[in-house]
């Protein structure tokens, strides 16, 4: 177990109440942190009954955000700040604060420019091709039209599969009537060499993790440690690119001419967890890189290692 809890005691995750932010609140709490806090825009879920406390906060493109956050910092004198969301991360990239603090406490996140590159898959692709690096075509879809049929289309900004489709031919594009902040980007296949990749890089050192996953209603279900040279030399080639600091989440597909990446997640994944429990603990290492502590050993898990997601009943 890391010694990070000796230096700092109160913590807040916000977004606490999606998949994220709860498994953030329960690793911090398994770590032994004194005070674990959350907060979210409402308390109808499961975080409440995860965090020591948790609390009511405006949305993050919401004129009070911050200053919501600022009480909350101030009355339970909290340390470190964890935002789990893109939301949340887009807000504070607005601020442009020159160090990774919010009103004095340190904020445990990806650095500033990988994640401002990271929140647009189309500045995404256009910085792997300006570096060299393997990507998918990728064009505005506003003013421009597909390389080619099947294509993606999809929402330059955001997460999740919400706007995302297949469009098979120009017919269907045809249809498509309003393409404003959407980009068109190559359908890559197979469709059952979909990757999730954990990555974090503390200066020159990096340490990565490759999970095939599988999706159950929306979420992770269930997937298994892989070992890909390929993969990984991909993944610290990119990184090496963006001076990556921090952690990271990124998706990619093996085709036949090699691991293409789609899409870079600037937050914890929703897989933090599972990966947590298998010792990729970018969570803590994160905590640790913030208070200046050496990094914890990471022993990689067995190739082929399973992890399923279960079922837990909460009552408040």
């Amino acid at each position: 177990m890391s010694t990070a809890n000796t230096y700092v005691k109160n913590i807040l995750v916000s977004g606490a109440g999606g998949d994220i932010g709860i498994s953030l609140g329960r690793i911090l709490l398994q770590e032994k942190f004194q005070g674990v806090f959350g907060c979210d825009i409402s308390n109808d879920n499961p975080g409440e009954c995860v965090f020591d406390q948790f609390f009511i906060v405006p949305r993050a493109d919401n004129a009070n955000y911050f200053s919501s956050l600022e009480k909350i910092f101030r009355q339970h004198s909290i340390e470190l700040f964890i935002p789990s969301s893109e939301a949340e991360i887009t807000a504070i990239l607005k601020l442009d604060l020159k160090e990774k603090k919010l009103f004095g406490v340190p904020i445990v996140m990806l650095d500033y420019n990988s994640a401002a590159i990271a929140l647009d898959k189309f500045n995404t692709a256009r910085h792997l091709k300006k570096h060299g690096l393997k990507a998918p075509w990728t064009e505005l879809a506003e003013n421009n039209e597909p390389q080619a049929y099947p294509c993606m289309f999809k929402p330059r900004s955001g997460q999740g599969s919400k706007g995302i489709q297949v469009v098979h031919s120009a017919e269907q594009r045809e249809k498509i009537s309003d393409c404003t902040g959407y980009i068109w980007q190559e359908l890559l296949l197979p469709s059952d060499q979909e990757y999730t990749c954990g990555i974090f890089r503390r200066d020159k050192e990096c340490r990565t993790i490759i999970l095939k996953r599988t999706l159950i209603g929306g979420f992770t279900g269930k997937g298994e440690v892989i070992e890909n040279s390929n993969i990984t030399d991909y993944l610290i080639e990119i990184a090496e690119s963006l001076n990556l600091q921090g952690a990271a989440n990124f998706q990619l597909r093996l085709t036949e001419s090699g691991p293409r990446l789609f899409e870079i997640n600037p937050r914890f994944s929703s897989t933090v967890m599972f990966r947590h429990l298998l010792g990729f603990c970018d969570l803590i290492w994160a905590i640790e890189n913030i208070l200046g502590l050496p990094m914890s050993t990471y022993i990689a898990p067995p190739v082929g290692k399973k992890f399923y997601r279960g079922y837990c009943e909460f009552i408040k």
